[in-house]
């Protein structure tokens, strides 16, 4: 999805304002475990500066949120806001485990760009809070998502509200029928997580 040099742009302004941060050996929720994260916002959410001479990872962040829209009806797309950009540096011994996306806070994409690292995201049939009891986590299916560096996934509808989905560890196997197996290792893995804003009736 993007080019070697837009990735190497974020990573860049990613480790600028990552530099003083150290790994974190968990999350309160215990999704999550050796991993740094920061807000990513952009001179445009902060300062309301014009996009035009915008810095390139902002340029590319911008572009890849105007793709995304593309995914929400065109009814929401008008009321549609979105959240500061996250950036989850994960190491390479990290885990993120199978889990949903607060729909307290957010709305209906969660998407992101992987960088440094290959990776395979495992999205299984969830059950809790945040939905009906037409999942069942116990069924066994799941669909795995292979994402190679540079590369975007987006989780929106069904996939955003009814799969937990999660990182395999390193060295599992990418399956595709009818093709060669591949063995996907896993090393540092940074990430730019992209959310929409939850759109309330009021904002409707």
């Amino acid at each position: 999805f993007l080019s070697e040099e837009e990735g190497q742009s974020l990573v860049k302004e990613v480790s600028k304002r990552m530099k003083r941060r150290r790994f974190e050996d968990g999350h309160w929720d215990s999704v999550i475990s050796k991993y740094r994260e920061i807000e990513l916002a952009t001179p445009h959410e902060v300062d309301n500066e014009s996009t035009i001479d915008a810095p390139q990872y902002a340029q590319t962040i911008q572009r890849t949120r105007d793709i995304l829209k593309s995914y929400v009806s065109p009814q929401l797309t008008n009321h549609m806001k979105w959240l500061p950009c996250h950036a989850i540096d994960l190491s390479k011994n990290g885990r993120l485990d199978a889990h949903v996306d607060s729909v307290k806070f957010s709305g209906e994409i969660v998407a992101g760009i992987s960088l440094l690292s290959d990776s395979i995201m495992r999205l299984r049939p969830a059950k809790g809070e945040w939905i009906d009891d037409a999942s069942d986590e116990s069924s066994g299916g799941y669909v795995d998502l292979y994402l190679p560096k540079l590369s975007l996934y987006c989780l929106h509808g069904m996939s955003r509200f009814h799969y937990s989905h999660e990182l395999l560890p390193s060295d599992s196997v990418y399956q595709i029928s009818g093709r060669e197996d591949v063995q996907v290792t896993r090393g540092r893995r940074l990430s730019i997580i992209f959310r929409d804003a939850l759109v309330t009736s009021k904002d409707a």
